[in-house]
């Protein structure tokens, strides 16, 4: 199932004292930040705000940005762990080749020899590739997701088509 949002970043915490905040990126696509001016702000009681930003900047690797009205680090202090969320139909599907974890969820992985492998039951984020939790018969099995490995993934079908390496379905168990 579908989330209704998606998080794209998340506040660590004020930036100086003029009311920035440093953004945690949690999308492959930061520019959103810096096309884009309104966003959605859920703070940590769960209550979302549409807020404007004024300017955005990337700095080591984060984004700092500057919401319209937010003019002190007090003012920034009340967004710290909040999350900017975009609704799900707006994320972006440029990339082919891309996929958001709740899209893998629930996929059926299927061996190229045709026998079913199991279903993704998590995705797991590793620094060199995400790792596909795949519960089968046999139980857990954990496929890396690398292009070289998953060889096809249908939405529309649900299905992964996984070219398995000899022995992983028995090592990773």
């Amino acid at each position: 199932m579908s989330p209704e949002f998606l998080t794209i970043g998340k506040i660590a915490r004020p930036q100086g004292i003029r009311g920035e905040v440093i953004v945690n990126v949690e999308t492959n696509f930061p520019s959103r930040f810096f096309d884009e001016t309104v966003f959605l702000v859920r703070t940590k009681d769960g209550v979302s705000h549409k807020m404007t930003s004024e300017k955005a900047r990337m700095h080591k690797g984060r984004v700092i940005l500057k919401f319209q009205t937010i003019d002190t680090m007090n003012d920034a202090e009340h967004l710290r762990d909040a999350e900017i969320i975009i609704p799900v139909e707006n994320r972006n599907m440029d990339d082919e080749d891309f996929f958001y974890h709740y899209e893998l969820i629930g996929m059926n992985v299927v061996a190229v020899d045709g026998h079913t492998v199991g279903r993704v039951t998590e995705v797991l984020e590793n620094p060199g590739q995400d790792i596909l939790v795949v519960q089968g018969k046999e139980g857990e099995v954990l496929v890396p997701f690398r292009k070289e490995i998953c060889i096809e993934v249908n939405r529309k079908a649900g299905r992964i088509t996984a070219d398995m390496p000899e022995g992983l379905e028995d090592i990773n168990r």
